[in-house]
């Protein structure tokens, strides 16, 4: 088992024997924004290790998804690693990226919101694919455990459900779907259908733990077999009726997967098939 430094440094090893001009551009990103850094080299290490061979997609000064892989029946799909930044999750959350010993609890903030806007800002970066599109957002921040878990994946999905007076079961106004909305007259329609599943990465120190939601009407549907392994929540029924969805999840549980923390295997392309 590695730390998070060995996954970053041999992340830049493998761009620096195939991509020199994006491996200064990471060194570069390493000093002036290190969780983004870190958030694109767990990405890859956790699609590694996850099996569906991640190759480097971006493009310098283009832009554009940062991987490419191949799944289930070698259908291919890209993946776009982005973060939050430590200060942000603090701010947002009023969760300490430091460890308080004797503290048993305190309030705290989701990320709900910061989720959807993250999405929005990425999008057009999914809108010319023709295969689909994932969405990764990690953060190495201490409380992203608690805040980038399977209840923030279900959040995501639908946003925070709430409890109407007098009536059974609980409702949503989707106010913070990633990828749905609720329209004057009540129908409940798709946005950001380019973006086909979101993964949630809470990096710790010894490994990170991984979850999804997948969009009920994207363009390009991603068939979640392809990181079996990972859990993603999704629409039992679609369309929605009477604003009450209801999740299940692909693994029947709503536990993370853990993937420790690896030295990325730098894969010559014809030992990757």
């Amino acid at each position: 088992m590695a730390d998070i430094y060995t996954v970053i440094d041999s992340y830049a090893d493998l761009l620096a024997r195939r991509h020199p001009r994006l491996y200064r551009q990471f060194q570069k990103r390493r000093l002036d924004n290190h969780e983004s850094a870190l958030a694109e080299a767990v990405t890859f290490s956790v699609l590694q290790q996850c099996g569906v061979k991640p190759e480097i997609a971006d493009q310098l000064n283009k832009g554009g998804p940062d991987f490419r892989c191949t799944g289930i029946r070698d259908e291919q799909f890209v993946v776009e690693a982005t973060s939050f930044e430590p200060d942000k999750v603090t701010k947002d959350t009023s969760i300490k990226n430091e460890l308080q010993p004797g503290m048993s609890g305190q309030c705290l903030s989701l990320l709900t919101r910061q989720l959807e806007e993250k999405a929005e800002l990425k999008r057009r970066q999914f809108e010319q694919l023709r295969c689909p599109g994932i969405l990764a957002i990690a953060s190495s921040h201490l409380g992203s455990s608690l805040v980038l878990d399977a209840y923030a994946a279900e959040n995501a999905l639908i946003s925070q459900p709430f409890w109407v007076v007098n009536e059974e079961g609980m409702f949503t106004d989707l106010a913070s779907s990633l990828f749905l909305h609720l329209e004057d007259d009540g129908e409940i329609t798709v946005r950001k259908q380019c973006i086909s599943a979101v993964l949630l990465v809470s990096v710790a120190g010894d490994r990170s733990h991984v979850c999804g939601a997948l969009n009920p009407a994207a363009t390009h549907k991603f068939k979640s077999e392809s990181l079996w392994m990972v859990p993603f929540v999704y629409l039992k029924d679609w369309p929605i009726e009477g604003r009450r969805p209801r999740c299940e999840w692909t693994m029947g549980s709503t536990r993370s997967y853990a993937v420790e923390h690896k030295s990325i295997r730098a894969l010559e392309p014809s030992l990757g098939k």
